[in-house]
């Protein structure tokens, strides 16, 4: 919206959907948490009609009271391209029999977003993109996944009334009618408003009074006119009413699971779970959940391991198995996703993943009951070059540093150059490469497999050439690039070949680092050293770095004849300040001596595990399963994961054995002996 404008509150855009029509109230839920009922502070307000044909309620979690920092709802995750909120479901009774994560698109991301990101992504792109990320979802954990018909059909604007949690559809004021999301572009261009599909740009109108109705502009920076009405004045916020999904979005509903991977990480180094705070209030939980926060709970026997009792020998090997069986899952998860969309993810990390525990049964372990899923969704956007047949991603929305998140998509820049033509090279069937040099303003760092995006003004019209650039350019601030095979137009190609003009000056530019799916097996690997290789006594950082360490150093020393973890293992039997650093006494939070640990955990199972972590890191050196972060198959991006998944399930094969069997009491007691013997 124009900045004239007092700007819509952000949580205009959280949303829940219902269907259109008068909305009946729903009696405010009984507060008693130990009956399935929530507390009085917070509202389960309904998103569709709630008469006597709706036994079951899908609801939105709401605050009776707005909290001052994070507002009136329980926000989980933000997306590029979409809000996920915490709602549930509720039965006529007003008792909740499954909380949900209620996801709501949003343009927003992106509209805040890159240029170029800009330029390649419309409403109807991100509609298909929904369509992907219910698929996924759905693909990967279909006992989560609930339908509800609003994952591919708009739902209309919502006002949440907390005190009476009833919901209506807010309403024109001079025809009376509905609002709802316009998506017809002759309506929109016929008002002078940017049409739907090829725009992020939303407006609301009275269907009813088809192209005389008034329109409510509801996204970031849409253009004002005669037509259009203020959103606060037009819609009806106020009077205890809470607008949610003002803008029309797809929604999405999914079962929600309070621990976060990291939490379940840190629980299985013997760690108290800290709980789930928003803002002020404490969310509600189940019985299992909040004795997750006793320090002492793991260590009872029979409580939560198997082992649990049996001394650090116990948990430290059964600590190792549990957090294997973590990774495999995390690992399973994104290959689904990725084959089922052929699209990387581009911004794994901790949060892309929760964990449920389910009821184990009388005297069973509760941790073997969880599985990890995936909660957030890919944040790469295909692009599309229409003149070659290559497949190159970005990723979308805003980009943040995250150490999982590989160096390569920190790269690239965009400005102004100046281009000097070289050669023209002609290609088969009858596609015509261009070789030259891109002059810019200042240096910049690239990498030879980068996308270079250039602007030409060729034939009396402007040319997209996409290439990528020479490493070996001589000057720091000129690039040499050789374009991807293209076709052009009649015109172009005489300009191109007339050799009449030889420098294009102010051409705009964008270098685009190349990723695909091996940034995600990086970003697993990283996650990977935060589940077994991180404690209190060593950071992330530290891990991460003494692990490119070794892959470095396994890369120095490669042999062909002699495995990874045996070439691992003289490494660390030459100097013993790796096992200090990679040691297996990182997996528990108790104090354990790094030879204490190896003597429980077998320094050769311990050696194939760090082998495993080796090669999840591309470009690493011979032991790398990718050379780079785009050494992926165009049509099969999920084959990249294979080779980790297939030695994961041996190592949980492994170390399953150790703990169906006696070795772990007799190296307990070895190590007992083997302490007295040395006094």
């Amino acid at each position: 919206m124009g900045a004239s404008k007092p700007s819509v509150p952000a949580r205009f855009y959280f949303a829940k959907a219902l269907e259109s029509g008068t909305q009946k109230d729903m009696p405010a839920p009984a507060n008693n948490d130990s009956d399935g009922r929530l507390p009085p502070e917070v509202r389960a307000v309904p998103v569709h009609p709630t008469d006597e044909t709706h036994p079951l309620r899908l609801c939105v979690l709401v605050r009776a009271t707005p909290d001052p920092v994070v507002g009136s709802f329980f926000e989980l995750r933000h997306l590029p391209d979409a809000r996920v909120y915490l709602g549930c479901i509720c039965d006529a009774g007003g008792h909740v029999l499954e909380q949900v994560e209620v996801w709501v698109q949003t343009p927003e991301g992106f509209v805040q977003g890159l240029a170029a990101h800009r330029e390649i992504t419309t409403n109807s792109i991100l509609d298909e993109r929904w369509a992907g990320y219910c698929q996924a979802l759905r693909s990967c954990a279909p006992e989560d996944f609930i339908e509800t018909g609003w994952e591919k059909r708009h739902p209309p604007p919502i006002l949440l009334n907390p005190a009476s949690t009833s919901c209506t559809t807010p309403r024109a004021p001079d025809s009376g009618g509905a609002w709802e999301l316009c998506r017809d572009d002759l309506v929109l261009e016929a008002a002078g408003l940017p049409a739907y599909r090829s725009s992020l740009v939303r407006c609301l109108y009275d269907r009813q009074a088809g192209k005389d109705s008034r329109f409510v502009p509801v996204t970031w920076q849409a253009p004002e006119n005669e037509s259009t009405l203020e959103p606060t004045s037009a819609l009806g916020c106020g009077e205890g009413n809470v607008p949610f999904n003002l803008h029309g979005g797809l929604m999405l509903v999914n079962r929600f699971h309070p621990l976060g991977y990291e939490d379940y990480a840190d629980l299985l180094s013997g760690k108290p779970w800290r709980g789930l705070k928003h803002g002020s209030a404490a969310l509600p939980l189940s019985e299992a959940y909040r004795d997750l926060t006793d320090p002492d709970l793991s260590r009872r026997f029979g409580s939560m391991l198997f082992l649990g009792a049996t001394g650090a020998a116990g948990r430290i090997v059964e600590a190792l198995h549990l957090k294997l069986r973590l990774l495999a899952d995390a690992f399973r998860a994104v290959r689904l996703c990725v084959a089922a969309n052929q699209l990387p993810f581009l911004n794994l990390s901790p949060e892309s993943f929760r964990v449920r525990l389910d009821d184990p049964g009388t005297g069973l372990p509760l941790y073997w009951t969880a599985r990890c899923t995936i909660v957030k969704p890919t944040q790469a956007i295909s692009l599309a070059v229409k003149t070659t047949e290559n497949r190159f991603f970005v990723r979308g929305g805003q980009t943040g540093k995250s150490i999982y998140l590989p160096e390569g998509q920190f790269g690239g820049g965009q400005g102004l150059g100046t281009v000097r033509m070289r050669e023209v090279v002609a290609d088969r069937r009858d596609f015509l490469c261009i070789e030259g040099t891109l002059v810019l303003q200042e240096p910049v760092q690239c990498s030879p497999r980068d996308i270079l995006w250039i602007r030409l003004p060729l034939g009396g019209a402007i040319v997209d050439l996409y290439g990528h650039v020479d490493s070996d350019s001589l000057a720091a601030s000129e690039v040499c690039f050789r374009s991807m095979p293209q076709r052009f137009s009649g015109a172009a190609i005489g300009a191109l070949r007339s050799g009449s003009v030889v420098e294009f000056p102010r051409c705009h530019y964008e270098i685009i680092p190349l990723l695909s799916s091996p940034c995600d097996l990086c970003s697993l690997g990283v996650l990977a050293i935060r589940t077994l290789l991180v404690n209190d006594k060593a950071c992330l950082p530290a891990a991460l770095d003494d692990l490119l360490g070794l892959a470095g150093q396994v890369a120095v020393e490669h042999k062909f004849d002699l495995p990874l973890p045996a070439r691992i293992a003289v490494i660390f039997d030459r100097k013993a300040g790796w096992l200090s650093s990679l040691g297996p006494h990182r997996l528990l939070a108790e104090e354990l001596s790094p030879s204490q640990a190896i003597n429980k955990v077998p320094a050769e199972l311990w050696y194939e595990v760090l082998a495993t972590l080796v090669g999840l890191f591309p470009g690493r050196g011979s032991d790398s399963e990718c050379k780079d972060l785009g050494d992926a198959p165009d049509v099969a991006l999920e084959t990249v994961f294979d080779r980790a998944i297939t030695e994961l399930d041996q190592l949980i094969l492994k170390t399953r054995s150790l703990l169906m069997v006696d070795w772990a009491f007799n190296r307990e007691v070895r190590s007992v002996i083997e302490e007295f013997r040395n006094r």
